[in-house]
């Protein structure tokens, strides 16, 4: 007689780690593991219109992996808190990173 395996419901994966007290965990501490999780999906990039196909690529690259992206359009001057974003694609010496909006200045 073989017990057949149930499958774990995938949100619950995400929310448990692996070992926990599954669900005797604080609620307080569960609250705030949570709430982590979901500000950094909820985090959003700002790329501003070019028509560079590095930064294209860079984007794409981003997008594929799953981060949230806002493209901007030509002439835009972005106002970051009505799009929601705390990110924004910028060129360093000639490479495309994601920094901060506060790291800008503006």
């Amino acid at each position: 007689m073989t017990k057949k395996k149930i499958k774990d419901q995938p949100y619950l994966n995400l929310l448990i780690p692996k070992g926990s007290t599954a669900g005797r965990e604080d609620l307080a501490v569960q609250r705030a593991r949570i709430n982590k999780i979901d500000f950094v999906a909820a985090q959003k990039i700002f790329v501003p219109f070019s028509t560079n196909m590095e930064q294209r690529k860079v984007a794409l690259e981003l997008r594929v992996t799953g981060k949230h992206i806002v493209c901007g359009y030509p002439g835009q001057v972005p106002d970051f808190k009505k799009l929601q974003c705390s990110l924004h694609l910028t060129e360093v010496q000639g490479k495309f990173l994601v920094m901060s909006i506060s790291d800008q200045g503006s």
